[in-house]
Protein backbone atom coordinates (compact mmCIF):
# COMPACT_ATOMS: atom_id res chain seq x y z
CA UNK A 1 0.00 0.00 0.00
CA UNK A 2 1.24 3.49 -0.88
CA UNK A 3 2.33 5.62 2.05
CA UNK A 4 0.56 8.96 2.64
CA UNK A 5 2.36 12.06 1.38
CA UNK A 6 2.12 15.70 2.41
CA UNK A 7 1.29 18.00 -0.51
CA UNK A 8 -0.09 21.46 -1.25
CA UNK A 9 -3.20 21.82 -3.41
CA UNK A 10 -2.37 24.12 -6.33
CA UNK A 11 -5.73 24.42 -8.05
CA UNK A 12 -9.38 23.37 -8.07
CA UNK A 13 -10.50 21.19 -10.96
CA UNK A 14 -13.70 21.43 -12.99
CA UNK A 15 -15.25 18.56 -10.99
CA UNK A 16 -14.34 20.08 -7.64
CA UNK A 17 -11.27 17.98 -6.88
CA UNK A 18 -8.20 19.69 -5.51
CA UNK A 19 -5.32 19.42 -7.97
CA UNK A 20 -1.74 18.91 -6.78
CA UNK A 21 1.45 17.92 -8.56
CA UNK A 22 3.24 14.85 -7.22
CA UNK A 23 6.05 12.85 -8.81
CA UNK A 24 5.78 14.95 -11.95
CA UNK A 25 2.08 14.42 -12.61
CA UNK A 26 -1.31 15.75 -11.55
CA UNK A 27 -2.97 14.24 -8.51
CA UNK A 28 -6.72 14.82 -8.01
CA UNK A 29 -7.84 14.99 -4.40
CA UNK A 30 -11.59 15.09 -3.64
CA UNK A 31 -12.72 17.45 -0.85
CA UNK A 32 -9.44 19.43 -0.84
CA UNK A 33 -9.33 23.17 -1.57
CA UNK A 34 -6.79 25.35 -3.32
CA UNK A 35 -3.90 26.41 -1.09
CA UNK A 36 -4.43 23.70 1.53
CA UNK A 37 -1.61 21.59 2.92
CA UNK A 38 -2.99 18.06 3.10
CA UNK A 39 -1.99 14.48 3.84
CA UNK A 40 -2.97 12.27 0.92
CA UNK A 41 -2.65 8.60 -0.03
CA UNK A 42 -1.93 8.48 -3.79
CA UNK A 43 -4.11 5.99 -5.69
CA UNK A 44 -3.08 6.35 -9.33
CA UNK A 45 -4.30 9.72 -10.60
CA UNK A 46 -6.43 10.24 -7.50
CA UNK A 47 -5.52 10.80 -3.90
CA UNK A 48 -7.51 9.87 -0.80
CA UNK A 49 -7.62 12.79 1.62
CA UNK A 50 -6.37 11.60 5.01
CA UNK A 51 -5.99 14.92 6.83
CA UNK A 52 -6.20 18.66 6.21
CA UNK A 53 -3.06 19.98 7.89
CA UNK A 54 -3.46 23.65 6.96
CA UNK A 55 -7.05 24.45 5.92
CA UNK A 56 -7.98 27.14 3.43
CA UNK A 57 -9.77 30.26 4.67
CA UNK A 58 -12.51 29.19 2.23
CA UNK A 59 -13.18 25.91 4.07
CA UNK A 60 -16.47 25.74 5.98
CA UNK A 61 -18.42 23.09 7.87
CA UNK A 62 -20.67 21.00 5.55
CA UNK A 63 -24.41 21.29 6.16
CA UNK A 64 -25.00 17.52 5.90
CA UNK A 65 -23.54 14.80 8.17
CA UNK A 66 -23.37 12.44 5.18
CA UNK A 67 -21.16 14.76 3.13
CA UNK A 68 -18.05 12.95 1.97
CA UNK A 69 -19.84 9.60 1.93
CA UNK A 70 -22.97 10.39 -0.07
CA UNK A 71 -22.17 11.06 -3.71
CA UNK A 72 -24.95 13.59 -4.15
CA UNK A 73 -22.72 16.54 -3.18
CA UNK A 74 -19.04 17.29 -3.65
CA UNK A 75 -18.68 20.96 -2.62
CA UNK A 76 -20.39 21.59 0.72
CA UNK A 77 -17.00 22.36 2.31
CA UNK A 78 -16.43 25.58 0.32
CA UNK A 79 -17.62 29.08 1.33
CA UNK A 80 -20.29 30.69 -0.82
CA UNK A 81 -18.37 33.48 -2.57
CA UNK A 82 -15.41 31.37 -3.76
CA UNK A 83 -17.83 28.56 -4.62
CA UNK A 84 -19.89 30.89 -6.83
CA UNK A 85 -16.71 32.15 -8.48
CA UNK A 86 -15.57 28.56 -9.08
CA UNK A 87 -18.82 27.79 -10.89
CA UNK A 88 -18.23 30.87 -13.03
CA UNK A 89 -14.67 29.71 -13.73
CA UNK A 90 -15.96 26.32 -14.95
CA UNK A 91 -17.92 28.19 -17.62
CA UNK A 92 -15.01 30.51 -18.39
CA UNK A 93 -12.60 27.59 -18.93
CA UNK A 94 -15.06 25.71 -21.16
CA UNK A 95 -15.50 28.81 -23.33
CA UNK A 96 -11.77 29.51 -23.39
CA UNK A 97 -11.14 25.99 -24.73
CA UNK A 98 -13.19 27.00 -27.79
CA UNK A 99 -11.37 30.29 -28.28
CA UNK A 100 -13.68 32.58 -26.30
CA UNK A 101 -11.17 34.50 -24.20
CA UNK A 102 -12.97 37.84 -23.81
CA UNK A 103 -16.57 37.01 -22.95
CA UNK A 104 -18.93 38.83 -20.61
CA UNK A 105 -19.62 36.09 -18.06
CA UNK A 106 -22.11 37.42 -15.54
CA UNK A 107 -22.03 36.56 -11.80
CA UNK A 108 -23.43 33.14 -10.93
CA UNK A 109 -27.14 33.09 -10.10
CA UNK A 110 -27.43 31.02 -6.96
CA UNK A 111 -30.01 28.68 -5.45
CA UNK A 112 -30.56 27.56 -1.88
CA UNK A 113 -30.63 24.31 0.07
CA UNK A 114 -34.20 23.06 0.39
CA UNK A 115 -35.16 24.14 -3.13
CA UNK A 116 -34.68 20.88 -5.05
CA UNK A 117 -38.15 19.78 -6.16
CA UNK A 118 -37.05 16.78 -8.25
CA UNK A 119 -34.92 13.87 -7.07
CA UNK A 120 -33.91 10.51 -8.53
CA UNK A 121 -32.98 7.91 -5.91
CA UNK A 122 -32.10 4.22 -5.84
CA UNK A 123 -33.67 1.53 -3.64
CA UNK A 124 -31.74 -1.69 -3.06
CA UNK A 125 -32.96 -4.68 -1.08
CA UNK A 126 -30.19 -6.69 0.60
CA UNK A 127 -31.80 -9.62 2.37
CA UNK A 128 -34.55 -7.93 4.37
CA UNK A 129 -32.78 -4.61 4.64
CA UNK A 130 -33.72 -1.78 2.29
CA UNK A 131 -31.20 0.89 1.37
CA UNK A 132 -32.88 3.97 -0.11
CA UNK A 133 -30.92 7.01 -1.18
CA UNK A 134 -28.00 8.10 -3.37
CA UNK A 135 -24.87 6.27 -4.43
CA UNK A 136 -21.74 6.65 -2.36
CA UNK A 137 -18.91 8.75 -3.73
CA UNK A 138 -17.11 6.74 -6.47
CA UNK A 139 -18.97 3.57 -5.48
CA UNK A 140 -21.94 1.41 -6.40
CA UNK A 141 -22.99 1.22 -2.75
CA UNK A 142 -26.13 3.04 -1.63
CA UNK A 143 -26.17 5.61 1.16
CA UNK A 144 -29.38 5.18 3.14
CA UNK A 145 -30.98 8.59 3.77
CA UNK A 146 -34.08 9.74 5.59
CA UNK A 147 -33.50 13.45 5.01
CA UNK A 148 -31.53 15.48 2.47
CA UNK A 149 -30.95 19.20 3.15
CA UNK A 150 -31.07 19.96 -0.57
CA UNK A 151 -34.57 18.59 -1.10
CA UNK A 152 -37.83 20.51 -0.84
CA UNK A 153 -39.83 19.84 2.33
CA UNK A 154 -42.53 17.65 0.66
CA UNK A 155 -39.85 15.27 -0.64
CA UNK A 156 -38.12 14.99 2.72
CA UNK A 157 -41.47 14.35 4.37
CA UNK A 158 -42.24 11.37 2.15
CA UNK A 159 -38.79 9.69 2.08
CA UNK A 160 -38.96 7.60 5.29
CA UNK A 161 -42.62 6.69 4.72
CA UNK A 162 -41.95 5.59 1.16
CA UNK A 163 -39.05 3.43 2.33
CA UNK A 164 -41.49 1.43 4.47
CA UNK A 165 -43.48 0.37 1.40
CA UNK A 166 -40.79 -0.12 -1.23
CA UNK A 167 -39.77 -3.70 -0.22
CA UNK A 168 -43.28 -4.83 -1.19
CA UNK A 169 -42.66 -3.88 -4.81
CA UNK A 170 -39.06 -4.95 -5.37
CA UNK A 171 -38.22 -7.63 -7.95
CA UNK A 172 -35.71 -10.46 -7.51
CA UNK A 173 -33.13 -8.11 -8.99
CA UNK A 174 -33.50 -6.19 -5.75
CA UNK A 175 -32.91 -2.70 -7.15
CA UNK A 176 -35.31 0.01 -8.26
CA UNK A 177 -35.17 3.62 -9.40
CA UNK A 178 -37.49 6.18 -7.82
CA UNK A 179 -38.19 9.64 -9.23
CA UNK A 180 -39.90 12.14 -6.95
CA UNK A 181 -41.33 15.49 -8.01
CA UNK A 182 -42.86 18.03 -5.64
CA UNK A 183 -45.76 19.75 -7.41
CA UNK A 184 -48.47 22.25 -6.46
CA UNK A 185 -50.89 19.38 -5.88
CA UNK A 186 -48.62 16.94 -4.08
CA UNK A 187 -45.72 14.59 -4.71
CA UNK A 188 -45.54 12.72 -8.00
CA UNK A 189 -43.92 9.29 -7.47
CA UNK A 190 -42.55 7.19 -10.32
CA UNK A 191 -41.16 3.70 -9.62
CA UNK A 192 -39.03 1.93 -12.23
CA UNK A 193 -37.63 -1.62 -12.31
CA UNK A 194 -40.30 -2.81 -9.87
CA UNK A 195 -42.94 -5.56 -10.06
CA UNK A 196 -45.78 -5.36 -12.54
CA UNK A 197 -48.44 -3.68 -10.42
CA UNK A 198 -51.18 -3.05 -12.96
CA UNK A 199 -53.48 -5.56 -11.28
CA UNK A 200 -53.93 -8.04 -8.45
CA UNK A 201 -52.67 -7.80 -4.85
CA UNK A 202 -49.64 -5.68 -5.77
CA UNK A 203 -51.90 -3.06 -7.34
CA UNK A 204 -54.00 -2.94 -4.17
CA UNK A 205 -50.84 -2.45 -2.09
CA UNK A 206 -49.79 0.36 -4.41
CA UNK A 207 -53.17 2.05 -4.04
CA UNK A 208 -52.91 1.71 -0.27
CA UNK A 209 -49.49 3.35 -0.33
CA UNK A 210 -50.71 6.23 -2.50
CA UNK A 211 -53.69 6.84 -0.22
CA UNK A 212 -51.72 6.55 3.02
CA UNK A 213 -48.86 8.80 1.85
CA UNK A 214 -51.20 11.22 0.03
CA UNK A 215 -49.33 10.78 -3.25
CA UNK A 216 -50.75 12.90 -6.07
CA UNK A 217 -49.85 10.43 -8.83
CA UNK A 218 -48.22 7.01 -8.66
CA UNK A 219 -46.59 5.38 -11.67
CA UNK A 220 -44.70 2.12 -12.07
CA UNK A 221 -42.59 1.01 -15.03
CA UNK A 222 -44.10 3.76 -17.18
CA UNK A 223 -47.75 2.99 -16.31
CA UNK A 224 -49.85 5.41 -14.27
CA UNK A 225 -51.37 3.26 -11.52
CA UNK A 226 -53.32 5.94 -9.74
CA UNK A 227 -53.81 9.67 -10.25
CA UNK A 228 -55.56 11.03 -7.19
CA UNK A 229 -54.75 14.60 -8.23
CA UNK A 230 -53.09 15.82 -11.39
CA UNK A 231 -49.50 16.80 -10.46
CA UNK A 232 -49.31 20.44 -11.55
CA UNK A 233 -46.41 22.81 -12.12
CA UNK A 234 -47.01 26.52 -12.64
CA UNK A 235 -45.48 27.84 -15.87
CA UNK A 236 -46.48 31.47 -16.25
CA UNK A 237 -50.27 31.63 -16.44
CA UNK A 238 -50.47 27.94 -17.37
CA UNK A 239 -50.43 24.81 -15.24
CA UNK A 240 -48.68 21.75 -16.65
CA UNK A 241 -48.91 18.12 -15.61
CA UNK A 242 -45.61 16.62 -16.84
CA UNK A 243 -45.37 12.94 -17.84
CA UNK A 244 -44.11 10.50 -15.18
CA UNK A 245 -40.33 10.83 -14.61
CA UNK A 246 -40.18 13.54 -17.28
CA UNK A 247 -37.40 16.08 -17.50
CA UNK A 248 -38.27 19.03 -15.28
CA UNK A 249 -35.94 21.80 -14.11
CA UNK A 250 -34.85 20.49 -10.71
CA UNK A 251 -35.04 23.80 -8.85
CA UNK A 252 -37.88 26.28 -9.37
CA UNK A 253 -35.76 29.30 -8.43
CA UNK A 254 -33.21 28.32 -11.08
CA UNK A 255 -35.98 27.76 -13.61
CA UNK A 256 -37.47 31.20 -13.00
CA UNK A 257 -34.03 32.81 -13.29
CA UNK A 258 -33.37 31.15 -16.64
CA UNK A 259 -36.82 32.08 -17.92
CA UNK A 260 -36.30 35.71 -16.90
CA UNK A 261 -32.93 35.81 -18.68
CA UNK A 262 -34.56 34.44 -21.84
CA UNK A 263 -37.51 36.85 -21.70
CA UNK A 264 -35.18 39.82 -21.22
CA UNK A 265 -32.98 38.77 -24.15
CA UNK A 266 -35.86 38.08 -26.53
CA UNK A 267 -37.53 41.38 -25.66
CA UNK A 268 -40.34 42.40 -28.02
CA UNK A 269 -39.89 39.56 -30.51
CA UNK A 270 -43.23 38.65 -32.09
CA UNK A 271 -42.38 35.18 -33.41
CA UNK A 272 -40.09 32.80 -31.49
CA UNK A 273 -38.88 29.24 -32.09
CA UNK A 274 -38.46 27.12 -28.93
CA UNK A 275 -36.27 24.09 -29.72
CA UNK A 276 -36.15 21.09 -27.37
CA UNK A 277 -39.15 22.71 -25.68
CA UNK A 278 -40.05 19.85 -23.32
CA UNK A 279 -43.32 20.46 -21.49
CA UNK A 280 -43.18 24.22 -22.04
CA UNK A 281 -40.76 25.70 -19.51
CA UNK A 282 -39.95 28.59 -21.86
CA UNK A 283 -42.72 28.41 -24.48
CA UNK A 284 -45.58 28.92 -22.05
CA UNK A 285 -43.92 32.02 -20.55
CA UNK A 286 -42.82 33.51 -23.87
CA UNK A 287 -46.34 33.03 -25.28
CA UNK A 288 -47.56 35.95 -23.17
CA UNK A 289 -46.08 38.28 -25.81
CA UNK A 290 -45.02 36.19 -28.80
CA UNK A 291 -46.31 33.48 -31.10
CA UNK A 292 -44.29 30.33 -30.53
CA UNK A 293 -43.22 27.42 -32.69
CA UNK A 294 -42.38 24.72 -30.12
CA UNK A 295 -40.50 21.59 -31.20
CA UNK A 296 -39.61 18.51 -29.17
CA UNK A 297 -39.00 14.81 -29.79
CA UNK A 298 -40.95 13.49 -26.79
CA UNK A 299 -44.65 13.10 -27.57
CA UNK A 300 -45.79 12.90 -23.94
CA UNK A 301 -44.01 16.16 -23.11
CA UNK A 302 -45.69 17.88 -26.06
CA UNK A 303 -49.12 16.66 -24.95
CA UNK A 304 -48.49 18.14 -21.52
CA UNK A 305 -47.46 21.44 -23.11
CA UNK A 306 -50.56 21.50 -25.31
CA UNK A 307 -52.90 20.87 -22.36
CA UNK A 308 -51.19 23.62 -20.39
CA UNK A 309 -51.49 26.05 -23.29
CA UNK A 310 -55.18 25.32 -23.91
CA UNK A 311 -56.11 26.15 -20.33
CA UNK A 312 -53.59 28.97 -19.84
CA UNK A 313 -54.74 32.57 -19.61
CA UNK A 314 -53.80 35.30 -22.09
CA UNK A 315 -51.46 33.21 -24.22
CA UNK A 316 -50.77 33.73 -27.90
CA UNK A 317 -50.69 30.84 -30.35
CA UNK A 318 -48.23 27.99 -29.83
CA UNK A 319 -47.65 25.77 -32.86
CA UNK A 320 -46.52 22.40 -31.54
CA UNK A 321 -44.49 19.93 -33.58
CA UNK A 322 -42.94 16.60 -32.70
CA UNK A 323 -39.53 16.37 -34.34
CA UNK A 324 -36.24 14.63 -33.65
CA UNK A 325 -34.03 17.71 -33.75
CA UNK A 326 -30.85 15.65 -33.74
CA UNK A 327 -31.79 13.84 -36.93
CA UNK A 328 -33.92 16.56 -38.50
CA UNK A 329 -33.01 20.00 -37.18
CA UNK A 330 -35.04 23.07 -38.11
CA UNK A 331 -33.43 24.40 -41.28
CA UNK A 332 -32.22 27.97 -41.76
CA UNK A 333 -34.84 28.53 -44.46
CA UNK A 334 -37.59 27.53 -41.99
CA UNK A 335 -36.46 30.29 -39.62
CA UNK A 336 -36.86 33.17 -42.10
CA UNK A 337 -39.90 34.80 -40.53
CA UNK A 338 -38.83 34.44 -36.89
CA UNK A 339 -37.39 37.12 -34.61
CA UNK A 340 -35.72 34.87 -32.04
CA UNK A 341 -34.65 31.27 -31.45
CA UNK A 342 -34.21 29.55 -28.08
CA UNK A 343 -32.71 26.09 -27.68
CA UNK A 344 -32.33 24.00 -24.51
CA UNK A 345 -30.94 20.59 -25.53
CA UNK A 346 -29.82 17.61 -23.41
CA UNK A 347 -26.20 17.39 -22.22
CA UNK A 348 -25.01 16.28 -25.67
CA UNK A 349 -25.82 19.74 -26.98
CA UNK A 350 -27.31 20.65 -30.35
CA UNK A 351 -24.51 20.56 -32.93
CA UNK A 352 -26.67 19.86 -35.99
CA UNK A 353 -29.24 22.44 -34.91
CA UNK A 354 -26.59 25.06 -34.14
CA UNK A 355 -25.16 24.60 -37.63
CA UNK A 356 -28.56 25.48 -39.11
CA UNK A 357 -29.12 28.46 -36.81
CA UNK A 358 -25.66 29.73 -37.82
CA UNK A 359 -26.85 29.85 -41.45
CA UNK A 360 -29.98 31.81 -40.53
CA UNK A 361 -30.59 35.54 -40.15
CA UNK A 362 -32.60 35.32 -36.91
CA UNK A 363 -31.62 38.44 -34.89
CA UNK A 364 -31.55 36.90 -31.40
CA UNK A 365 -30.49 33.45 -30.21
CA UNK A 366 -30.77 32.24 -26.61
CA UNK A 367 -28.82 29.07 -25.81
CA UNK A 368 -29.63 27.25 -22.56
CA UNK A 369 -27.40 24.37 -21.51
CA UNK A 370 -26.54 22.09 -18.60
CA UNK A 371 -23.13 21.29 -20.13
CA UNK A 372 -20.64 24.17 -20.57
CA UNK A 373 -18.47 22.01 -22.82
CA UNK A 374 -21.10 21.26 -25.46
CA UNK A 375 -22.50 24.77 -25.09
CA UNK A 376 -19.08 26.22 -25.96
CA UNK A 377 -18.91 23.97 -29.02
CA UNK A 378 -22.35 25.11 -30.21
CA UNK A 379 -21.57 28.78 -29.50
CA UNK A 380 -18.41 28.49 -31.61
CA UNK A 381 -20.53 27.29 -34.55
CA UNK A 382 -22.88 30.24 -34.13
CA UNK A 383 -20.13 32.84 -33.79
CA UNK A 384 -18.26 31.41 -36.79
CA UNK A 385 -21.56 31.80 -38.66
CA UNK A 386 -21.71 35.52 -37.93
CA UNK A 387 -23.35 35.85 -34.51
CA UNK A 388 -21.89 37.95 -31.70
CA UNK A 389 -21.80 36.36 -28.25
CA UNK A 390 -23.30 39.05 -26.03
CA UNK A 391 -23.03 37.42 -22.60
CA UNK A 392 -23.28 34.16 -20.67
CA UNK A 393 -24.89 33.72 -17.24
CA UNK A 394 -24.11 30.68 -15.04
CA UNK A 395 -27.04 29.36 -12.98
CA UNK A 396 -26.25 27.08 -10.05
CA UNK A 397 -29.24 24.76 -10.32
CA UNK A 398 -27.42 21.74 -8.86
CA UNK A 399 -26.15 23.11 -5.59
CA UNK A 400 -22.88 21.72 -4.15
CA UNK A 401 -22.07 19.77 -7.32
CA UNK A 402 -19.79 20.51 -10.29
CA UNK A 403 -22.79 20.82 -12.62
CA UNK A 404 -23.76 24.29 -13.82
CA UNK A 405 -26.48 25.59 -16.12
CA UNK A 406 -25.80 28.44 -18.53
CA UNK A 407 -27.88 30.93 -20.48
CA UNK A 408 -26.04 32.49 -23.42
CA UNK A 409 -27.35 35.36 -25.56
CA UNK A 410 -26.21 35.93 -29.14
CA UNK A 411 -27.20 38.62 -31.64
CA UNK A 412 -26.77 39.54 -35.29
Amino acid sequence: MTDPVEIIIDDLGAKGDGVAYHDGKSLYVPFALEGERVLVTPMGERGDLEEVIEPSVDRIEPICPLFGTCGGCTMQHMAKEPYDNWKRDIVREALSARGFDDVDIRPTITTEAGGRRRAVLTARLIGRRLLFGYHETRSNRIVDIEHCPLLAAPLNAILPKLAGYLPLFMTKKGEARITLLATRSGVDVCLEDVKNMTGGPDYLKAVEMAETLDIARLSANGDVLLERRSPLLKMGTAEVSPPPAAFVQADRKAELAMVELAIRAIGDAKKVIDLFCGSGTFALRLARKAKIWALEGDEAALKALERGWRFGQGLKDIQIERRDLFRRPVLAMEMKKFDAVLFDPPRAGAKAQAEEIAKSKVPVVVAVSCNPGTLARDLRLLVDGGYRLDHVTPVDQFLFSHHVECVAVLRR
